[in-house]
């Protein structure tokens, strides 16, 4: 199946999206893309997007997205395919989560379109490998080219942790220790049941630090520090009003990065 390099962004999810850089013929691609998928959304052969979020008005709603929406993302183009993602999140107090990913190859057919299901994980993975490559998903999910997983990714982000009255560094939340160069390890999920949190940047983790209550004794005697991490394996995002708390497998701060409030 013929490949073809693209102007069209990728994110950390494998999804693709326009950006200032797309070129023309791209955003053709795209917009077309999504008429394919709108088509077969139409005709019922994949499930329908809708947004029922509103903003919480009491409460700890307040601030946040309440409900339920379901989105349809491209993750890989062809001249006559389309790789889909439909996800489905739900919003509450705690910030928004993905309930639930389908994966669908939609392709024209006459003067309709045929659907079948991808497998989810390959897609994913597929996707996510594919880099600025369009095409490379599809031959992988149809079958018709081989998947070769990439080295384990390293992501470096920021976590919020207290120093105790002994100079240490600890959890807020649990106050378990992270000591610099030691590396921590639990499963993560996306229901917020396990691994280990950080932010992308240093903003949403001081922005996230100021609103949590977990946080108020230690902001009250300035025993906060930001700390650079690297983190691996598994990874959810959470969104929330103070950007996307991320959730990975394996986490190891590796300095001291401002001493914050």
């Amino acid at each position: 199946m013929k490949t073809t390099q693209t102007t069209l962004a990728r994110d950390d999810y494998g999804s693709l999206h326009q950006n200032a850089n797309t070129s023309e013929a791209d955003r053709s691609a795209y917009l077309a893309a999504l008429a394919l998928v709108s088509q077969a959304q139409k005709t019922g052969k994949i499930p329908a997007s809708f947004d029922d979020m509103e903003w919480g008005r009491s409460g700890r709603e307040r601030g946040h997205k309440i409900g339920e929406a379901r989105h349809h993302e491209i993750y890989d183009i062809t001249a006559s395919a389309v790789l889909v993602c439909a996800r489905s999140v739900e919003g509450t107090r705690y910030g928004q989560k993905t309930t639930l990913k389908e994966y669908f190859l939609v392709s024209r057919h006459g003067r309709g379109v045929r659907v079948i299901e991808a497998n989810k994980a390959l897609a994913a993975k597929a996707a996510k490998a594919a880099g600025p490559v369009l095409g490379a998903a599809i031959a992988i999910v149809l079958g018709k080219s081989i998947y070769r997983a990439p080295a384990n990714k390293i992501r470096t982000g920021y976590k919020m942790v207290v120093r105790d009255e002994s100079g240490e560094l600890i959890s807020a939340w649990d106050k378990s220790a992270w000591p610099l160069g030691k590396t921590r390890i639990e499963a993560s999920t996306d229901d917020h049941s396990g691994g280990f949190y950080y932010y992308a940047s240093i903003d949403e983790a001081i922005n996230a630090a100021a609103a949590n209550e977990t946080f108020g004794d230690a902001r009250q005697h300035r025993r906060l520090v930001v700390v650079e991490v690297e983190a691996s394996g598994r990874h959810f995002g959470h969104y929330g009003e103070h950007g996307t708390k991320l959730c990975a497998t394996r986490i190891t701060p590796i300095r001291e990065v401002a001493m914050t409030f």
